[in-house]
């Protein structure tokens, strides 16, 4: 598997996204991104806690058969974690997050929040998670203006903010086959540039793109990209 990564602050002062790519053992590997949430900086702490946390809980599980279990447990704890630093902080902060954890010849996608995963299969998305939003919600229950999404257009109705439970954790089974592609991508990264554009560049060709757009995109913007 080829495995590129970016991050980039874009017009915003600090970096507040997190990722990591680790590998577990071979055909075992966990790739993740966090979008912090809280101001003075305390976004970043929150990132950082989050991916911290769920990477030390399931590298200490990773042969253990029960995978989505151990998913939702690992989120579960990193929740409890960030609870621990919003009252040692006396503040609030938390994070959106995606995942994919691949282990024992099945791959899993996790998410809490707007940070998206896509899965492509010869150039056409056939996975896309559906993002824990306000703005879906109402969707849901009728239609949305473009007043509502201005101003709701970035609540989460789910994140690892101290109030979250397992059970509330998206887990959804993928199937590979080779040559499929996986984003994950912070929502700075998608509301700027539509992944699909991103499926058939090289690695030096993204990063390219990723520089080039550093100063016209407002948000914090982190991509993950997994060719199989």
């Amino acid at each position: 598997m080829k495995i590129y990564s970016f991050s980039g602050k874009g017009k915003r002062e600090t970096n507040e996204d997190i990722y990591v790519n680790i590998e577990f053992e071979k055909h075992s590997s966990l790739h993740i991104i966090a979008d912090g949430m809280g101001g003075y900086s305390f976004g970043e702490i929150a990132a950082h806690t989050a991916v911290n946390s769920i990477v030390n809980y399931l590298l200490e599980r990773y042969q253990s058969p029960d995978i989505e279990k151990n998913i939702r447990e690992s989120l579960a704890i990193a929740n409890d974690e960030i609870k621990t630093k919003q009252k040692e902080l006396h503040s609030k902060l938390g994070a959106t997050i995606a995942g994919i954890y691949i282990n024992q010849g099945i791959t899993y996608a996790f998410w809490l929040g707007d940070v998206q995963i896509y899965h492509f299969r010869n150039q056409e998305l056939i996975f896309i998670s559906e993002n824990h939003s306000l703005i879906n919600e109402m969707k849901k229950n009728g239609s949305v203006s473009s007043r509502d999404i201005e101003r709701y257009g970035n609540v989460v109705t789910k994140s690892l903010s101290g109030t979250v439970v397992a059970e509330a954790v998206e887990v959804v089974a993928l199937e590979l086959k080779q040559n499929d592609i996986i984003f994950i991508c912070s929502d700075g990264l998608y509301n700027s540039i539509n992944p699909k554009s991103l499926v058939l560049l090289s690695d030096n060709e993204l990063d390219e793109k990723m520089k080039l757009v550093e100063n016209s995109i407002d948000d914090n913007y982190t991509l993950i990209r997994l060719v199989v």
